[in-house]
């Protein structure tokens, strides 16, 4: 069995998280050029829903199964060992994982256990040579920059939410592994318990979004952008320092310290545009449209709906 490339699954309960289809689809770029393998390890507890989305799928090679009661609720000091030593059995020359918290903090545990390097946040991977090219973002988002990572087996690249390449990779024959896990020994965190986040309105999933900044100046103009957003049938959302100032919830905040949204118009009022605001926002955005005067709502109002109009968008 070879298995070049492996991806670590994350999910929620029975579903996939969509993050995990973006690192097959990064990782099956890789392995076409380089004509490898590509697998995908994942943890948990009743996963047969999971086996089945992954291995039905045709964009992979090999699932590893570890289904154990022990892996029924993430926590760092179980699942690190463990997938470590899938690692060293399997043997991958790449490792993929999402930059979220679960595998921001997963990286960053398998990193010294195995004497990897790690390249974090990361908005594409390409093979290169003997080895791979990374682009990822440096000085806040200011700049990115291209790394080029060879000489080590294994490479630890973590991939953000905001890179999602084009799904179009071969389909392969996928073969199912299942796995014991080795752990032993009392874990070192107890988790207690767990809480969903409690939302008063869900802005990710919004085909219209309508955002404002501190440059709108005054709480009163909000009253403007939330009937605009009622009127295109979207929501309205906020860069930090709205919520900072407490105009809206944390429900609303788009951004690195926010949400992520992908809806097909993004409308920015008032929002001087910062790199880690674009990037949370524009690179899955097909219209994206910023106007930064807004001391005039009404202007803004008739002129967003006079050109939505335009745009072929329903009002």
């Amino acid at each position: 069995m070879k298995c070049e490339i492996l991806v670590i699954a994350e999910h929620n309960e029975a579903e996939l998280d969509s993050i995990t289809l973006d690192l097959i689809a990064w990782g099956s770029i890789v392995a076409g050029e380089k004509r490898w393998a590509i697998g995908v390890l994942v943890l948990g507890l009743d996963l047969h829903s999971i086996v089945n989305q992954l291995s039905s799928a045709g964009l992979i090679d090999h699932v590893f199964v570890i289904d154990d009661p022990q892996f029924e609720i993430y926590n760092s000091s179980v699942y690190i060992p463990a997938i470590a030593t899938a690692i060293r059995e399997i043997q991958p020359e790449l490792v993929l994982t999402a930059h979220s918290y679960t595998g921001i903090e997963i990286a960053a545990g398998l990193a010294p256990l195995l004497g990897a390097p790690l390249v974090a946040n990361c908005h594409s991977i390409e093979a290169s040579g003997n080895g791979f090219l990374v682009t990822r973002s440096a000085f806040a988002g200011r700049f990115f920059a291209t790394v080029a990572v060879s000489d080590a087996h294994p490479v630890l690249v973590s991939i953000s939410r905001e890179s999602s390449p084009a799904k179009t990779a071969a389909r392969r024959n996928c073969e199912i592994h299942r796995r014991r896990s080795s752990n032993d020994g009392e874990a070192k965190i107890r988790v207690v318990g767990l809480s969903a986040p409690s939302r008063m309105e869900d802005i990710t999933g919004a085909e219209i979004v309508i955002s404002v900044g501190r440059a709108i100046r005054q709480e009163s103009q909000l009253d403007g952008f939330r009937q605009l957003a009622a009127a295109l049938g979207g929501v309205i959302a906020a860069s930090r320092p709205i919520v900072d100032l407490g105009w809206l919830s944390s429900d609303h905040q788009v951004g690195l310290s926010g949400l992520t949204v992908k809806p097909k118009v993004y409308l920015a009022f008032g929002i001087s545009g910062s790199a880690q605001l674009s990037r949370s926002t524009t690179m899955r955005v097909p219209r994206f449209f910023k106007l930064h005067t807004v001391e005039r709502s009404p202007i803004c109002l008739r002129f967003c709906r006079r050109f939505l109009k335009k745009q072929n968008v329903g009002i």
